[in-house]
């Protein structure tokens, strides 16, 4: 009984030598294999996370004595474009400044035409593939005097769609600022004069679809007014209250601009723009008249 107990005990300690000198084996094993015991594929993690540690223990990069990874990418936000400056487009269109390519003048002058009746007309060529700026530009005469285009109603620079035109005016506006021309225009001209004159065709009245709920003796006095006229209503005309109600709304300017604002072909190709003197600028008989550009370079001239 004494023998088998001691053999017993002697195969106990083989049997533990065996597994410490595995298990040594193993852990020097693992020290040359990232993927053994505790590598980067074991799900362990090392380092202290940024809440309670270092962010700079995060993002070290593999370098790091802990073995910690690159930090996942991260998106940036878009950069903001700049803004966009002439000559490139600028809401579906492209703005640039006048040349000798892209844009013509015209002068006209005469001893039969007061300084309220002179201009020069600027015109923006047809095969221009955007708008011509010409706020700010320089008109000059024969005597050396100089001045600038303004803006327009708004305070914004006016630029000439391809094909449009301006009639630079040496007076003062009689609306007191530059305009564009529109199909309602010509109501402006029924109570002010304007050189050289605006269109007198506007939308007629009677073409409103309103009219089909009107009386008809209304439908015949509107049928009889005349094109971009602002009748004098009084009892002498016949209408009801209605019928007049409906003329004090529609037969103006701003009527007129309300019910037809949203046409394609509601603003024309001409500006009104007034140099706002109360003399003349430009010589009767003989003239020579430069455009320039605000840096004084010549754009265009024209002799008479």
């Amino acid at each position: 009984m004494a023998e088998r107990e001691g053999g017993g005990g002697g195969g106990s300690d083989m049997g533990i030598l065996l597994f410490v000198v595995i298990l040594i084996a193993a852990l020097f094993s693992a020290r040359g294999n990232s993927t053994g015991l505790f590598g980067d594929n074991s799900g362990v993690k090392f380092g202290s996370p940024s809440r309670s540690g270092s962010v700079e223990e995060e993002i070290g990069g593999a370098s790091g004595s802990f073995g910690i990874g690159l930090p996942p990418s991260v998106s940036l936000p878009p950069p903001v474009p700049l803004p966009s400056p002439i000559g490139s487009s600028i809401s579906g269109t492209v703005s640039t400044q006048a040349t000798k390519d892209n844009i013509s003048m015209q002068a006209f002058g005469s001893p039969r035409l007061g300084y309220a009746d002179e201009y020069v007309q600027l015109s923006a060529q047809s095969a221009n593939r955007g708008k011509v700026i010409i706020t700010g530009l320089i008109l000059k005469n024969g005597n050396g005097e100089a001045v600038k285009i303004g803006a327009d109603e708004f305070g914004n620079s006016i630029a000439l769609n391809p094909g449009e035109r301006a009639i630079i005016a040496t007076a003062l506006s009689p609306r007191g600022f530059n305009f564009k021309l529109n199909k309602c225009s010509g109501y402006l001209a029924q109570s002010k004069t304007y050189s050289p004159s605006i269109s007198g065709f506007c939308p007629h009245i009677s073409n409103l679809p309103q009219i089909r709920n009107l009386p008809d003796k209304c439908e015949i006095y509107l049928n009889s007014l005349p094109y971009c006229t602002s009748p004098i209503v009084n009892y002498q005309t016949g209408i009801d209250n209605k019928c007049a109600s409906f003329v004090g709304e529609h037969a103006s300017y701003p009527g007129c601009v309300n019910d037809f604002k949203n046409d394609p072909d509601f603003d024309q190709k001409e500006w009104r723009i007034y140099l706002g003197l109360p003399r003349e600028f430009w010589e009767n008989r003989h003239e020579d008249i430069l455009l320039l550009s605000q840096s004084r370079d010549l754009i265009a001239e024209s002799s008479y």
